[in-house]
């Protein structure tokens, strides 16, 4: 195993006072929350892992309940070829043999081990937990899976005692049955059925890459219904390893656990970074309304001008007072990213000589939420609310962001005269010389 040395720690840049906010804003939601940690066995061979016990530690810190879970694909197939054992397979997933489970349980009970002396180090106390319940696969296609086992049940209040104790399990991927055989699991699965069990609130896969769409960019996420398409679909790009983490987040979402994410361990203090911010740096899989976007509330008034402030400084917003905002509170909507306000749209109602216009006002994102869609959602939330008020047409306004209306919102540049009249009086009383857009709504 290795660890971080003294330069690494030196070269590490330091927290800002805006992330240590950010991160304030977390803590009191995931207190007491119990989360399932499930990292990849190539992982515990590289640089970086110990960083990755270190952000554990953190966690911790913050009163968080961890469970440990780790997996040993990696371990499993290096000791079957200095061996020279051919294993049918490598990951918990198909057939066990006699020879498959012994180099298994070798690899995987010096891992534990390994685990275990390395989390000492950091004096955190931990335990490795006997709390699953399992039983042989059986047969499955046709095939005896022989040594391959499946959970029957978790052991939730032997694992609520460690918990309580802070005390942190830590679950290999192997199980026992009645008859006192073991048996390899697949620790996807270990993560998710003790998640599921202990009510957690995540369960983070720590693993060898992130999930990437066919640009290879980051998905920062994506529901349960997308998840088991891409699972049922086998895409080539994605490994065995990502595959099984698709299906088994689907099944822990399904099953009430609220979130899964899915973090590249070998980025650097990756899952902080994940938990702690919006965006992430991972995947998450969610079942619930992770975004949405409400209507705004008088308590979102300071949010609102605060965000609004640097558009404001920009010159790409007109300046707003708290009253006018208060004044029009019901024309607001404000675009929220895990519980926390990141945007904001205002619907304006004219009617004149018996036609309806909408005019999309107060359009902005948070800086650090820019290019990721957002304003898109919010445009077309706008339009949405404007056809639900019977109206025909929508106006924008904008001095500097009417190429995005025109190229990515289909948009068409016209005159000031289309604004409605007391509209227009306005227009002209700013000076600003706005772009008017129009849209016609369908």
């Amino acid at each position: 195993m290795t660890t971080t040395t003294l330069n690494n720690d030196l070269q590490k840049p330091q927290p800002r006072f805006d992330d240590l906010r950010g991160i304030l804003h977390y803590v009191p939601q995931f207190r007491q929350k119990v989360f399932v940690i499930a990292f990849d066995g190539a992982l515990m061979t590289q640089p970086g892992f110990a960083s990755i016990l270190q952000d554990v530690a953190v966690l911790q810190s913050l009163n968080i309940e961890v469970v440990l879970v780790f997996g040993a694909r990696a371990q499993v197939r290096a000791l079957a070829a200095k061996r020279g054992i051919t294993l049918y397979n490598d990951d918990g997933m198909g057939r066990t043999d006699a020879a498959g489970i012994e180099i298994a349980t070798d690899a995987i009970m010096r891992q534990c081990s390994e685990l275990v002396a390395d989390l000492t180090a950091l004096e955190m106390p931990v335990a490795v937990s006997n709390a699953l319940a399992v039983h042989p696969a059986g047969v499955i296609d046709g095939v005896d899976l022989e040594f391959t086992g499946r959970i029957e049940r978790v052991d939730e209040e032997s694992l609520r005692a460690l918990l309580k104790a802070d005390i942190i399990p830590i679950l290999p991927p192997l199980g026992y049955d009645g008859k006192g055989a073991t048996l390899r699991l697949n620790s996807d699965a270990v993560a998710v059925e003790v998640a599921i069990e202990l009510q957690a609130a995540k369960v983070i896969f720590v693993s060898e890459s992130g999930l990437n769409d066919p640009d290879g960019q980051r998905l920062a996420q994506i529901s349960v219904a997308e998840a088991k398409e891409m699972y049922k679909k086998k895409d080539p790009k994605h490994d065995v390893s990502m595959l099984s983490k698709l299906r088994y987040a689907a099944l822990a979402c399904q099953e009430g656990v609220p979130r899964v994410h899915i973090v590249d361990g070998t980025l650097d203090e990756a899952l902080l970074a994940e938990l702690f911010s919006n965006e992430g740096v991972g995947t998450m899989i969610h079942a619930d309304d992770y975004q949405q976007i409400r209507k705004a509330r008088a308590s979102d008034v300071p949010e609102l001008l605060s965000m609004m402030q640097q558009s404001v400084d920009d010159a790409a917003l007109v300046p707003r007072s708290r009253d006018s905002i208060q004044s029009k509170i019901k024309d607001f909507f404000v675009l929220e990213l895990d519980g926390h306000p990141i945007g904001s749209v205002a619907v304006h109602s004219y009617e004149e000589e018996g036609q309806k216009v909408a005019e999309l006002a107060c359009l902005f994102v948070k800086r650090s939420h820019k290019n990721k869609s957002h304003g898109r959602k919010l445009v077309a939330f706008a339009e949405e609310t404007a056809k639900q008020r019977g109206c025909e047409i929508i106006v924008a306004l904008s001095t500097q962001a009417f190429r995005f209306f025109e190229e990515k919102m289909g948009y068409t540049v016209t005159t000031p005269d289309s604004l409605p009249t007391s509209r227009r009086e306005k227009y002209d009383k700013s000076g600003r010389n706005s772009k008017v857009l129009v849209k016609a709504l369908k």
